[in-house]
């Protein structure tokens, strides 16, 4: 990218420099800068204006907001260095000829997202969001690794109404998914009326008959009416081009039946819970969607492997496994985790934190939680927090339940409660901190 381009995209000023000069990289992280690459000095917690002089050796450019004083050759002024890391993100996406996935949803979007690249790197060489950096800052750079990529599948996450508008108009997708509508910020959004909304802003930008995917089984997204885009639903229940069923659902993985084109397809979805089926669906039907084959787009689930973090199974001594849920939680995840907890044979022990940003439904959410529970027939249900109180308050009708007030007192209880080929499903809000009981249990019953 020359210099001139990027204040042409930013509607900069050069301060100092040479508009022809290439700039080969960009990034906002001193550690990564090499020789010939851009630094964008971001204002955030720390002021990156005061790290230039890290980077004053190598850097061919600097991106500012402010006036410094630098030995860099070429130095752009701009009103707001984020808007304008957004800026240049949307200039390279408008000037390549790469398709564009964009993936939101409540709940399931990191794993949809990998699950869509496992398909779309079948046929085509494809860039996508790392981890979940699928917000204002981290949607321009992944868009900013671009080099020759055919498609990029880009994760679009959000806390409010507008900030799913913001991302879709710098990605312009070809093509667009919505996971699913559930209760995740419903804090901040007052209800899933609003939560909808949000995640419909994905479709303004949208290109010209682009293509909107999304889950008809959910009761929200099963109102969505066709618009100025082609709307394809998926799913298990509802009415769709891919018709399912003998749907099994494993300890370990689960199988379906695909009947496409009057001809069927068995589908080995290679991770547990009914969710990743809903998943395999949405990435096949992206796969078709890019001329993919069906026996590729199938072949494409079945290598599929999920983020670490996200679910991860964990072997202990003595055959015990816990389900690592503990990167975040919302009711959907929740339930999502309980489904696959409930479909082991061995003794099963949910360890449930509080969910948060819940505002107003805490109580209630909380309380839903409580009766999946017991609906699923778990044996013991271990909380602890504030506000997974009502969780407990819930089981402890009808099933062994404890509760503590810190995760020391989890800690302490589970090495003295836990036996032979249990299953744990371990849950909770990510500053709840339940990854330390994890780690206890993973150093202690190795």
């Amino acid at each position: 990218m020359l210099v001139k381009e990027i204040i042409q995209a930013t509607n900069g000023k050069l301060i100092k420099g040479n508009l022809e000069d290439k700039i080969n990289h960009i990034s906002q992280d001193t550690r990564t800068i090499e020789n010939g690459d851009m630094y964008v000095a971001l204002i955030g917690n720390r002021n990156g204006h005061d790290f230039i002089g890290q980077v004053e050796s190598y850097a061919k450019a600097v991106l500012v907001s402010q006036d410094v004083d630098t030995s860099i050759d070429n130095v752009i002024m701009v009103e707001d260095t984020l808007k304008a890391l957004g800026d240049i993100a949307g200039y390279i996406r408008e000037k390549s000829h790469v398709k564009v996935v964009g993936v939101t949803g409540s709940v399931g979007k990191t794993s949809t997202k990998d699950m869509i690249y496992s398909v779309v790197s079948m046929k085509y060489k494809t860039l996508k969001t790392l981890g979940n950096y699928n917000n204002h800052l981290g949607l321009p750079l992944t868009i900013l690794r671009y080099v020759d990529e055919e498609v990029m599948i880009l994760e679009m996450g959000m806390n409010h109404l507008g900030e799913i508008s913001y991302l879709t108009n710098i990605a312009k997708p070809d093509i667009a998914v919505i996971t699913n509508v559930g209760t995740a910020h419903i804090g901040e959004l007052g209800s899933r009326e609003n939560i909808l909304k949000a995640k419909m802003e994905i479709v303004e930008g949208l290109k010209e008959q682009g293509i909107l995917i999304i889950n008809g089984d959910n009761d929200m997204l099963s109102t969505v009416k066709e618009g100025n885009y082609q709307l394809k639903k998926v799913g298990i229940e509802c009415v769709s081009d891919l018709k399912v069923k003998d749907v099994v659902l494993n300890e370990t993985n689960s199988t379906f039946v695909l009947d496409y084109c009057d001809k069927e397809y068995e589908v080995f979805v290679p991770v547990a819970g009914e969710h990743f089926v809903s998943n395999a669906l949405v990435a096949i039907e992206v796969g078709l969607s890019l001329d993919i084959s069906i026996e590729d787009c199938i072949e494409g689930v079945k290598s599929f492997q999920l983020t670490k973090n996200r679910n991860d199974i964990i072997e202990l001594k003595d055959h015990i496994q816990v389900i690592d849920g503990t990167y975040n939680a919302n009711v959907d995840s929740m339930k999502a985790g309980i489904d696959v907890l409930s479909g082991y044979s061995s003794r099963k022990i949910a360890v449930l934190a509080d969910m948060l940003e819940l505002g107003e439904y805490e109580e209630k959410l909380h309380r839903e939680v409580g009766k999946y529970l017991i609906d699923k027939k778990i044996d013991i249900v271990v909380t602890v927090g504030k506000a997974s109180r009502y969780i407990d308050d819930e089981v402890k009708k009808s099933l062994k339940a404890y509760h503590f007030q810190n995760n020391d007192e989890v800690k302490e209880f589970l090495l003295k409660e836990i036996n032979e080929k249990d299953v744990l499903l371990i849950k909770g809000s990510n500053s709840m901190k339940l990854k330390e009981v994890v780690e206890y249990l993973k150093e202690n019953l190795k």
